[in-house]
């Protein structure tokens, strides 16, 4: 009885050797040159102008389920229908945080722009879902223009660049690691062998 449970747990350990072994750098991730972040991190690079983004959005729900406390986004200003549009909607996706109302105005901005596909493409437009949201024009003009909201959209977009983040969706672990979506192209399971990945590189920078 006991060898053979020796054996199974010897079967196991090897199947999760495997299993983390399938994982592999400049394949799946790539290893960034900045450091690692002091606290557990996985952040999703995305813009609510993307199409890629509106289609991952379940897959990155289940992760934010999955890191409750290390998952979050940050709105990226390099897709825009008219000029400006991207640095306004970081912004007012910035406004969306600190209200926190940013899954009701992700959510509808979604939709609108893919699901009703009516771009979202003025101020006055996103103006409007934000008060679809309870969200006052008053509210929303003190609140777009103020210090703290530009500072944060202007630190998305230095992050942005920081990072090198040249598509979207983009996953960055521990402030490490880029996740190469490429190279899940084959799973059957994206979301489970991301969740994987995402325990593997935060085990590897702990």
């Amino acid at each position: 009885m006991l060898f053979r449970a020796i054996v199974l747990a010897g079967t196991l350990l090897m199947a999760a050797t495997l299993n983390a072994a399938e994982f592999q750098e400049n394949e799946h991730y790539e290893v960034l040159d900045g450091p690692v972040t002091t606290t557990p991190e996985v952040v999703e690079y995305f813009s609510l102008y993307c199409i890629a983004c509106y289609r991952f959005e379940p897959i990155a729900k289940e992760l934010a389920s999955a890191f409750p406390q290390a998952f979050k986004k940050s709105h990226t200003s390099g897709l825009s229908p008219k000029p400006d549009m991207g640095s306004q909607m970081t912004q007012a996706y910035s406004l969306a945080l600190m209200l926190d109302k940013e899954k009701a105005i992700s959510d509808a901005i979604f939709e609108q722009q893919f699901g009703q596909r009516q771009s979202v493409d003025s101020l006055d437009k996103i103006k409007a879902i934000f008060s679809q949201a309870g969200i006052s024009a008053e509210q929303f003009e003190r609140g777009f223009n103020s210090f703290s909201v530009r500072a944060r959209a202007r630190q998305m977009d230095k992050d942005a660049r920081d990072k090198n983040i040249t598509g979207t969706p983009t996953l960055i672990v521990n402030g490490k690691y880029k996740i190469l979506i490429n190279g899940f192209r084959n799973s059957d399971d994206l979301s489970g062998d991301l969740k994987s990945v995402i325990q593997q590189l935060m085990s590897q920078s702990s």
